[in-house]
């Protein structure tokens, strides 16, 4: 049996429940449902520093080397501490590739 993967999110509705719509499911079908939540992060850079314009992007190359090096070190270390807090990417990567 082959596996296809959807993916979506969802907001917890009061009660505590979620709902998923998608075209792509048959009624009464069975499906297994992983829910992954977000911890509280220590740090989250504002949404403005997260998508670079191309302006900005720019402006990064014009700087000098070492400052780059620095800006980009820092989102380096930002980046490790987020994926050594979260390990279920680790568990959905964890399986053997299976070609069918």
């Amino acid at each position: 049996m082959m596996k296809s993967t959807l993916y979506a999110t969802a907001k917890v509705l009061p009660g505590n429940t979620i709902e998923i719509h998608t075209p792509n499911l048959s009624v009464g079908q069975t499906v297994e449902v992983i829910i992954l939540t977000s911890e509280a992060k220590p740090y989250s850079f504002p949404i403005e520093e997260q998508t670079s314009s191309l302006e900005q992007r720019l402006a990064f190359l014009k700087l000098p080397m070492s400052e780059r090096r620095r800006i980009l070190e820092s989102q380096a270390e930002t980046i490790l501490a987020h994926y050594q807090q979260d390990s279920a990417w680790q568990e959905l990567m964890a399986g053997d590739i299976i070609n069918y």
